[in-house]
């Protein structure tokens, strides 16, 4: 697991795309995920919401609100990787909510 690589995951009984965004190091046994929410959802304007680049595997909002730890088990399928725009996005949103 790398920083940036989305993956299908399961939350509960609901499954879900989420992004890696802990440093490789700590992958996978320690490993940070935020959730990435559906094409779907209204995106409201907001520092911590980053919209999905059109370069993405993946549409959708990445909510970096969310945080969570990684539980192996519930890891699916790799969807691919965030594009260099998008993460460098996430990276500024978890700073700013952070307080970095």
């Amino acid at each position: 697991m790398t920083r940036g690589d989305v993956y299908e995951y399961t939350i509960g009984n609901a499954r879900t795309r989420i992004a890696i965004v802990s440093a490789a190091p700590y992958n996978p046994r320690r490993a940070t995920f935020v959730v990435i929410l559906g094409a779907d959802t209204p995106t409201p304007p907001s520092p911590s919401l980053v919209p999905a680049a059109p370069a993405d595997p993946v549409r959708g909002t990445i909510d970096v609100t969310r945080l969570r730890p990684l539980v192996p088990d519930n890891v699916g399928a790799r969807v691919g990787r965030l594009s260099r725009t998008t993460l460098s996005r996430v990276d500024d949103a978890l700073r700013n909510y952070l307080g970095l």
